[in-house]
């Protein structure tokens, strides 16, 4: 069993590099095939950890050139990860990777291609690895679990962006710029954002159980960068919260339940994500404002509860006061109509 295993092995390590080696003396495009032997060594098998830093940026900086280029690496990574020989865990984690670190420090270009992606039948439709096992062994079993999450939290992370109207990891610069226009932002708009950002911290709660596997390399390098994102979701979040917040005397009935479902929703993660996350990037300041917002739309909700309550109550009495005179001018007409008769 463990030889075939080796030999599996050392057979997937010849064929990469014979991949690299064809692509190489291929007549493809000089940028073509430096981006295609660029994403094989990125994504060996025949290493067991996350891609180099050194590819990782080679990659990177194919984005900052032209649009063919970046599409082209998208591509080359997307057909990588579903066309290499066998299920291999560890390639699949390695090309789910390289992609999060193209989407976090690709230039404009890329992060362009990259939105309009999630509303496309042709590329990131097919990301979904949902019945994605490669079952070399216990190990492979358990990180084919953790490949599984990971794509669908890369999904729900570029779905989350188109929605925002920008990728989630924005220079401090931007995110000021971003902050200005959120002002001028619609409530609908603002809750459709928040809505978003929520359902993608509820993904992040969705990693496997198995939180002893991020003693691996590779299983850390994922945490890690969903840790990362996650603390960009925070900010994105507080600054949309801190804007219902000035906002939230104007809101009805309806908007504030759908917050505070919201807000409930948010708060069941807490646990979670402290547990995932070992208490790093907990921001107490954002779980504060999302108390000190939760106890102010409870407060509003009650107290046009009790206006509600005691417009009805005055209506009531008014409705009581006019029955009560149109009985005594009734009366009053009868009698009226007894003393004329007689």
């Amino acid at each position: 069993m463990g030889r075939s295993k080796k030999l599996k092995n050392l057979h997937s390590v010849f064929k990469d590099k014979a991949k690299i080696i064809k692509t190489k003396f291929s007549f493809t495009n000089h940028i073509t095939s430096s981006i295609q032997i660029a994403v094989l060594r990125a994504t060996t098998r025949s290493a067991r950890s996350p891609p180099p830093d050194h590819l990782i940026s080679a990659l990177v900086s194919f984005s900052h050139t032209t649009r063919h280029s970046a599409l082209a690496c998208i591509s080359t990574i997307i057909n990588r990860l579903h066309h290499h020989h066998q299920p291999n865990v560890y390639v699949t984690l390695k090309c789910l990777i390289t992609l999060h670190h193209i989407v976090i420090n690709g230039s404009f270009i890329l992060n362009e291609q990259i939105s309009f992606q999630p509303m496309s039948t042709t590329s990131f439709g097919f990301l979904n690895l949902s019945r994605f096992v490669d079952d070399t062994d216990k190990q492979s079993c358990e990180f084919s679990l953790w490949a599984q999450w990971y794509a669908r939290f890369l999904e729900n992370n570029l779905s989350t962006s188109t929605i925002l109207g920008c990728y989630l990891s924005l220079s401090k610069s931007e995110m000021e710029k971003k902050k200005e226009k959120l002002k001028f932002s619609l409530y609908i708009d603002l809750f459709k954002e928040i809505e978003a950002l929520v359902s993608t911290v509820e993904e992040i709660c969705k990693a496997p159980k198995s939180l002893h596997c991020q003693k691996n390399d590779i299983i850390y390098e994922v945490t890690k960068l969903v840790g990362e994102d996650y603390r960009m979701i925070q900010y994105h979040t507080m600054i949309r919260l801190t804007q219902l917040s000035d906002r939230v005397q104007n809101l009805s009935t309806n908007e504030l339940n759908e917050l505070t479902r919201c807000l409930e929703r948010l708060e069941t993660c807490k646990e979670r994500l402290t547990e995932l996350f070992l208490n790093r990037r907990r921001n107490q300041s954002f779980w504060d404002l999302e108390t000190e917002l939760m106890a102010k739309l409870v407060w509003l909700k009650e107290d046009m509860e009790m206006k509600s309550v005691s417009w009805k109550m005055i209506e009531y009495e008014t409705e009581s006061t006019l029955l009560k005179k149109q009985l005594v001018w009734y009366q009053v007409d009868r009698c009226d109509s007894w003393l004329f008769k007689n």
